[in-house]
């Protein structure tokens, strides 16, 4: 699709779209309070946020689940086999969770949908395994393990998971957008710091070096020109132009499927592994997480007496 026609497209959709104006409103909180007061606004940030929420919202329906979580499921699914090491494993997850236990404590149900984002390891090892009939050791093996498991966004069915994933998402655009301005903020104070050193430099320069001052202070001078202008209330589209032109490149989900035994080594096309899916979520300048949508049918919040004997006991 050539730009100008997904240009219109956005524009049609961005139209039909409920969730704009939220978006719109978020934009204006988390990045720059002052947008309303600007020229062409909302209408010249339609298209960027739009596509940008548009991007978030394929993202959080994207996400494989629910998968149901519980240490009593541990032996009979591949899957959460895969994911934990033991059903303790599962159980510790489950409680240790902030997001899961500040939830049921506002009021929530304890029958919770929530987002679980996984780092996926791997290693080669020598262990042993049995070949035609016969024990071999020595054999070059790839184990496969999760760790580092986070719950987030919870919410009371699917539904409702995926929609508090969608803003998660779409706020992480915001984010790079603020850090963005931010940055310019910091560059124009460095700026007139170094503007002020340079004109020292000059007043006390001598003939011969006084034109190589007078350049440096020059090109400090455009620099500063070019921040400040790009910080100007009105140019503030062209900021956001800028970071979410491409949004589909600065967050997206990528499918693996890989055939894993009962302890966790990787197997090819072997019959006595189980071929499963894993989908990991990618942001730029983050590492990649493996992610699914987790469901969690009873869950009971554990006491921080209990958390604490439970640390000193790990210690």
């Amino acid at each position: 699709m050539n730009p100008f026609a997904r240009l219109l497209r956005l524009v049609r959709d961005d139209t039909a779209d409920p969730d704009l104006e939220v978006a719109l409103e978020r934009a204006t909180a988390r990045v720059e309070p002052r947008l309303p007061q600007a020229s062409g606004w909302p209408r010249r940030y339609r298209v960027a946020i739009a596509a940008a929420l548009a991007q978030a919202r394929r993202v959080a329906e994207g996400i494989p689940g629910p998968l149901e979580l519980s240490p009593g499921r541990y032996a009979g699914e591949p899957a959460v086999r895969a994911l934990f090491a033991s059903p303790e494993d599962i159980r510790r997850a489950l409680c240790g969770s902030p997001a899961l236990r500040d939830y049921v404590a506002a009021g929530g149900r304890r029958e919770i949908y929530a987002l679980l984002s996984m780092r996926r390891m791997e290693k080669t090892v020598l262990g042993v395994d049995i070949s035609g009939g016969a024990l071999r050791r020595e054999v070059p093996q790839t184990l496969m393990w999760f760790t580092d498991h986070r719950l987030s966004g919870p919410a009371e069915d699917e539904a409702g998971a995926r929609r508090a994933l969608l803003w998660t998402l779409f706020d992480r655009f915001l984010e790079r957008l603020a850090v963005g301005v931010e940055r310019l903020r910091e560059e124009r104070v460095r700026l007139l710091r170094e503007k002020d050193l340079a004109m020292a430099r000059l007043r006390d320069a001598d003939a011969r070096r006084e034109a190589a001052a007078r350049d440096a202070l020059e090109e400090i001078l455009q620099r500063l020109a070019e921040v400040t202008q790009a910080l100007e209330l009105e140019r503030l589209a062209e900021v956001f132009d800028t970071v979410l032109s491409h949004p589909e490149d600065c967050l997206y989900l990528t499918e693996h499927t890989y055939a894993l035994d009962e302890m966790g080594r990787l197997r090819g096309g072997d019959a006595r592994a189980t071929a499963l899916r894993f989908v990991d979520l990618l942001e730029r300048y983050q590492e990649p997480r493996t992610v699914l949508l987790a469901h969690c049918r009873d869950f009971t919040p554990v006491s921080v007496g209990e958390r604490l004997r439970e640390a000193e006991g790990w210690l």
